[in-house]
């Protein structure tokens, strides 16, 4: 339509919070007096955890989106009693439109969520204001989405919601979001946000509670002297100086005049926090509750939700059928000392274009940040015989290291002579761990790719 341009709105750390409460729908319940339902315990949590700063555009790139998740998603494993192997966190390039809806609706909630757990879905990122459709609709901006595209290459909000009520069993689901306008002018983008999210449509298009960083009319800032917007650090430091038991409520009301308070004191102006409670029902939602009957992630659910997204090819590109196990979608990253000088995208597990060092300090990496069902991916045969292929088992054991850093100097490496088909690498691993001390790496090369199939003291 002429005259109609692009407006970006950045859902940024818990600007809209969903929560679908046992079987809430007001009516329903108070028809059937079936309340004991909707206050039933939380047998267990599980969580997605989306943010993106960089886009494949990059001209429409944000500060602190992938910070924000970031920081919710160390908040969720650290203080709010959510397994780390019950959490994907998705950033940056791995946050692509495929590999979203994936998880949220075919490879990770789908299998794992129960009637009675508690999902919380959290994403950072763009959104899409309705006059920057034909039809008026709102889209969540995905790190491989044309602007000038959304219907073929965003993430409709109506859909999204429809994907989690549809196909995610859970019976309290908890989504945040937040809209934020990126703006035209270079130095707005990531430090405004406008036209945030209408709590009350989005309560009526999900059917339960819904909390905005401010009202529809106003403008959701971030911070001027901190790394994310006012409501998120707000919201994280509420929940950890109140504690795990405290309601979601309670915690609002808090971050609601903790925001106020900054955004006048820095800006001069007003930012108000809503909630949208008329469809609510049941007991108020502890995020910090612990799980009655936790489970482990199934073997084969966890390998599902990390192998790639098939996307088909345009039939000119396409390439030849590998047999070769290809690396998880989040593994495709630019390797840390890229040889090439390309800054053409590898992963880190491709022998032929990455060392071994460059490998491990990719695996570092990973238990670094306890992106734990990623490091699994990185053991060989051998090695998850050690667990007996449990990865429970591997993350149980591996989760007692504290990692101190996961940026290895070249200095730290050293290649001893191969044993066999292994290539074998002895790492430093005080500045990493504390441990003054080496450890030993056994290298295979399967299909073309790293793995480790041995780590032993040396």
């Amino acid at each position: 339509m002429p005259g109609k341009k692009l407006v970006l709105l950045r859902f940024s750390a818990l600007a809209a919070l969903v929560l679908c409460w046992a079987g809430v729908v007001p009516a329903q319940a108070e028809n059937n007096g079936d309340y004991a339902a909707a206050n039933k315990p939380v047998t267990d949590k599980w969580a997605v955890v989306v943010g993106i700063s960089k886009f494949a555009n990059p001209s429409i790139n944000l500060r602190y989106p992938a910070k924000d998740a970031r920081d919710f998603y160390n908040y969720l494993i650290s203080k709010g009693n959510f397994a780390p192997d019950h959490v994907r966190l998705l950033l940056d390039e791995e946050a692509t439109r495929d590999r979203i809806l994936d998880v949220l609706g075919d490879s990770w909630l789908p299998r794992v969520a129960l009637p009675d757990d508690l999902v919380v879905i959290f994403i950072s990122s763009h959104g899409s204001s309705s006059d920057s459709d034909i039809c008026g609709v709102n889209y969540v901006v995905a790190h491989d989405t044309n602007p000038d595209k959304l219907f073929t290459t965003g993430i409709p909000m109506k859909a999204l919601a429809e994907t989690i009520k549809e196909r995610v069993h859970s019976e309290r689901v908890l989504v945040v979001l937040d809209t934020c306008h990126a703006g035209g002018a270079s130095e707005s983008k990531g430090l405004t946000r406008q036209a945030n999210a209408d709590a009350q449509a989005l309560a009526q298009g999900t059917g339960q509670m819904v909390v905005c960083s401010s009202d529809k009319n106003q403008v959701s800032w971030e911070g001027k002297n901190m790394t994310n917007s006012v409501f998120t650090r707000n919201l994280i430091d509420a929940f950890q100086e109140k504690g795990e038991t405290v309601p979601v409520a309670q915690v609002f009301d808090a971050v609601k005049e903790k925001v106020q308070e900054q955004v006048i004191r820095e800006r001069g102006v007003v930012q108000t926090p809503v909630v949208e409670t008329t469809r609510w029902s049941g007991r108020e939602l502890v995020l910090g509750v612990q799980p009655t009957r936790p489970r482990r992630v199934p073997q084969e659910v966890a390998m599902l939700a990390s192998a790639p997204v098939a996307v088909p090819a345009p039939q000119a590109a396409r390439r030849p059928a590998q047999t070769a196990v290809q690396p998880p979608l989040n593994q495709l990253s630019v390797l840390p000392n890229n040889k090439s000088g390309s800054g053409a995208s590898r992963s880190p597990r491709d022998a032929a274009s990455a060392s071994a060092q460059d490998f491990l300090r990719y695996h570092f990496k990973m238990v670094g940040e306890r992106r734990f069902v990623d490091a699994w991916d990185d053991l060989g045969s051998k090695y998850r015989a050690r667990f007996k292929g449990d990865m429970q088992a591997y993350i149980a054991s591996v989760s007692r290291h504290k990692w101190l850093s996961y940026t290895a100097s070249d200095s730290e490496f050293s290649i001893l002579p191969q044993q066999g088909a292994y290539i074998r690498v002895r790492v430093r691993m005080n500045s990493l761990t504390g441990f003054n001390g080496y450890w030993i790496y056994s290298l295979s090369k399967v299909g073309g790719l790293w793995a480790i199939e041995d780590v032993a003291v040396g």
